[in-house]
């Protein structure tokens, strides 16, 4: 409908807020019997558009929290965005390097089960260090100057060294390091969650809502990922749907 006019002559509109959140449900739910009906077909298929979509988003925060580094006072969205760039950069290394793709098959199914880990350990322990920026001198640049030396030497452990532990061993599914961290990136979660709600006065009310929602279902996604034993797996498959669902609300 249209609102007044403005300066130059030309009539402005708006769209209520009810009808876009209409709009928002209506696309979750095309949306998550599509990627069902993708699993059905074709699972790597699935993997892989879920990836993407998350790969997105993660790049897309960054991207946005970047270039308004300079007028956006909330530190803890500025430290968040720079390490979701390092999250979609392991994110996606693992999508490339999943069981069917062509690239790092060498490396068998252990390797995308090490880079998932150490993402949800990066994006995790993000989220928990974040709220130390309320209180102190926040530069995003030295930020990621940090977060990249420590993905470099990730990388170097898991590719060059091969002194990361391992994950997962075909045939048996899960290693008990694989296991015990996804529990603990659930503790980690927890307790960046407690951590929020005491600068809760920091974030609009609708943003915050949205942050913790992101952060319980991301908890629901590191539980079912430690239940699956092949890669293709009913849990592996829920597990993506919440990690996409996490991804959308952050």
């Amino acid at each position: 409908m249209p609102d007044p006019q403005d300066d130059l002559g030309h009539e402005r509109y708006f769209v209520p807020a009810g009808l876009v959140r209409y709009v928002y449900v209506a696309a979750a739910a095309a949306i998550a019997p599509a990627l069902y009906l993708t699993s059905r077909y074709h699972y790597l298929l699935f993997h892989t558009v879920a990836e993407v979509f998350t790969i997105i988003v993660a790049f897309g925060i960054f991207a946005v929290t970047w270039n308004a580094r300079e007028f956006l006072r909330n530190n803890y969205l500025r430290f968040i965005g720079g390490a979701y760039l390092f999250v979609a950069g392991f994110d996606l290394v693992h999508a490339m390097s999943y069981e069917g793709m062509p690239m790092f098959q060498e490396y068998g199914p252990n390797l995308p089960t090490q880079l998932w880990i150490v993402a949800r350990f990066l994006e995790s322990c993000s989220l928990l260090i974040a709220p130390v920026f309320f209180h102190r001198r926040f530069r995003m640049d030295i930020a990621v100057g940090v977060l990249a030396a420590l993905s470099v030497l990730v990388c170097l452990a898991i590719f060059r060294w091969d002194v990361f532990p391992v994950c997962f061993v075909p045939g048996k599914g899960l290693t008990a390091f694989k296991i015990a961290g996804e529990y603990v990136i659930c503790g980690i979660l927890f307790l960046s969650i407690v951590g929020l709600l005491k600068h809760r006065d920091r974030f609009e009310p609708g943003v915050l809502k949205l942050v913790l929602w992101s952060i319980v279902i991301t908890i629901g996604s590191e539980i079912m990922f430690t239940f699956y034993v092949g890669t293709y797996d009913l849990s592996n498959l829920v597990g993506h749907y919440l990690k996409v669902l996490s991804f959308y609300l952050m």
